[in-house]
């Protein structure tokens, strides 16, 4: 003979209640995390490290490539007009990206060499909550930084190129790089807390960012033909095409593609961080 079980309202309720200690719990990792972030001085330092070169990185590229105009090919010269605001952007998230994977790294790597991880811990004994209150926080944070610097980089961008191509603020490729342009850098820097947390040494997690950013592209690249420029384009470092017009003929994939490429990056390597937390002593 089968029984039903029913549940009843004081079995709900108390479900409920659980449902909401929980999210209660997070919102106050949440701003646990975020009282770190703001009080540590290598936040504001690295944070204001990437506006700098994220913002002289625009100048000098498309001064650079204004002033050279005369000597382009006319494939340059197309290239220039059409993908104006990808040579506006991509030179400033190239650079200012540096700053946020350092900050990254230290956000993670700095709680294990100080000990600081402990009290973490022992505020979120299952670990994952910590951990993915961190990211969020994290990544919101260099977000909404982001989009502040990338709206002055397009008008910086734009009154430098304007003699030779138009860039409209109001334009929908501009719009959605700019939008890309916050995604990009929330992205890396979470690359780098992932890299920190499973490396936990500040020196070799940044050398590690470092290599896979730069050193792997130029490995990649030298393999010919349409594999290699896919290899590329497939790196993380190759999602900065996310922040172009879609119209650059050397790039792989459109910036659709780039940034999902990118997403899957984050959030693979934030699992495989999240489940080597959970394992090791601390």
């Amino acid at each position: 003979m089968s029984t039903a079980t029913l549940h009843s309202p004081a079995t709900s309720s108390s479900a409920a209640a659980r449902g909401r200690a929980r999210r209660a719990d997070f919102r106050c990792l949440m701003r646990s995390e975020l009282t770190k972030l703001s009080t540590l001085r290598s936040t504001w330092w690295s944070l204001g490290a990437m506006i700098l070169l994220s913002l002289a990185f625009t100048v000098l590229a498309t001064s650079t490539l204004t002033s050279q105009w005369g000597t382009m090919s006319t494939a340059d010269r197309s290239d220039f007009q059409h993908n104006t605001i990808g040579l506006v952007l991509q030179p400033a998230a190239q650079f200012g990206q540096l700053a946020v994977c350092v900050l990254g790294v230290l956000l993670m790597s700095g709680e294990f060499s100080t000990g600081m991880i402990r009290a973490t811990v022992l505020a979120a004994p299952r670990r994952t909550p910590a951990l993915a209150a961190k990211a969020v926080t994290f990544a919101g944070l260099v977000f909404v930084l982001a989009e502040l610097v990338a709206w002055p980089a397009v008008l910086l961008g734009a009154s430098i190129t304007r003699s030779h191509a138009s860039l409209s603020a109001t334009d929908p490729a501009t719009i959605r790089a700019a939008l890309a342009f916050g995604a990009y850098m929330a992205l890396m820097g979470l690359i780098a807390l992932a890299i920190g947390t499973l490396v936990r040494h500040t020196a070799g997690a940044v050398s590690l960012v470092v290599a896979v950013q730069f050193v792997l592209p130029i490995g990649l690249s030298q393999v010919s033909g349409s594999l290699g420029a896919h290899l590329t384009g497939a790196v993380p470092s190759g999602a900065i095409a996310m922040l172009g017009s879609g119209h650059d003929s050397s790039t792989a994939y459109s910036p659709l593609a780039s940034f999902l490429i990118l997403g899957a990056w984050a959030a693979a390597l934030l699992t495989v961080a999240g489940l080597a937390f959970k394992k090791r002593d601390v």
